[in-house]
């Protein structure tokens, strides 16, 4: 005959027993559904940044990001800086824009002028867009944006664009030119990230493209946000984070300088 703690014994097994079987039938889930990175190949890591979580694609230029340089002599821009592109180390900035915005550091200079061009990976000759740009004298970091006109290139996805920037030291002497080059690249946005972009709100909107390694709407969402709130204090937080954590820190603190492009540009 059982008493009654032999009783509570086998009750109390059989229910764990029945609990771990039905616990073991449960498939696991790879990923919550909310995860909106879909359109880039598994990521070489995660660059933590405050509350941004910046995943770098497994893309990469022929070469890596580089400080700007000048092919002659040059003394026309502060000797203690130099120009230079706002991307990752890989030296490519992901988008999903036809028409993205790209960041270059420059320093404080003599010049007046920088010139804008953007390359075909395909046909590295003939440049497909080519304008110049008028730029303060004082350092600071300053935004090009293709212009929507009938002349500007829209970029295809899947395919790479070398684009160069260069601070005209001496126009008759381009060789004192001081430059820097860099890449991007459109991609195709996934389904569960169009959903989750139309839902949030543009505070948000950094958040969802750095999960998805789209560096070059990152930054350009931040630096609109910023622009539109000078005085938010959290937002300056996120910039100069997101720079510090891909080693651009040296430029973190630099003011925001819009540039306007030339219309009349050279295809």
């Amino acid at each position: 005959m059982l008493n009654k703690s032999s009783v509570h014994f086998t009750t109390l097994s059989l229910a764990l027993s029945v609990g771990l079987t039905l616990y073991a039938s449960i498939p696991a889930t790879a990923e919550s559904p909310r995860t909106p990175i879909r359109q880039t190949t598994p990521s070489r890591g995660q660059i933590r940044s405050g509350r941004l979580r910046f995943r770098l694609p497994k893309v990469g230029a022929p070469r890596t990001r580089e400080p700007g340089a000048s092919r002659g002599s040059s003394n026309c821009s502060n000797q203690e800086k130099s120009v230079m592109a706002l991307l990752p180390n890989t030296n490519v900035g992901l988008t999903l824009a036809e028409r993205p915005t790209l960041f270059v550091a420059i320093p404080s200079s003599s010049a007046q002028q920088a010139e804008f061009t953007l390359h075909d990976e395909e046909n590295q000759q003939e440049a497909l867009y080519k304008t110049t740009i008028p730029i303060p004298s004082t350092a600071g970091i300053v935004s090009i944006s293709l212009p929507s006109d009938a002349d500007s290139p829209q970029l295809e996805v899947g395919k790479k664009y070398r684009w160069s920037f260069s601070v005209i030291c001496d126009a008759e002497d381009r060789a004192a030119d001081i430059f820097v080059e860099g890449w991007v690249q459109r991609m195709e946005p996934s389904a569960t990230l169009v959903k989750d972009l139309q839902k949030a709100t543009e505070r948000d909107r950094p958040v969802l493209y750095a999960e998805a390694g789209l560096w070059l709407d990152t930054i350009a969402s931040l630096a609109d946000l910023r622009n539109a709130s000078p005085n938010d204090s959290s937002l300056v937080t996120d910039w100069e984070d997101l720079l510090k954590a891909v080693n651009l820190g040296t430029v973190a603190k630099e003011p925001l300088i819009k540039l306007e492009t030339n219309t009349s540009s050279t295809p």
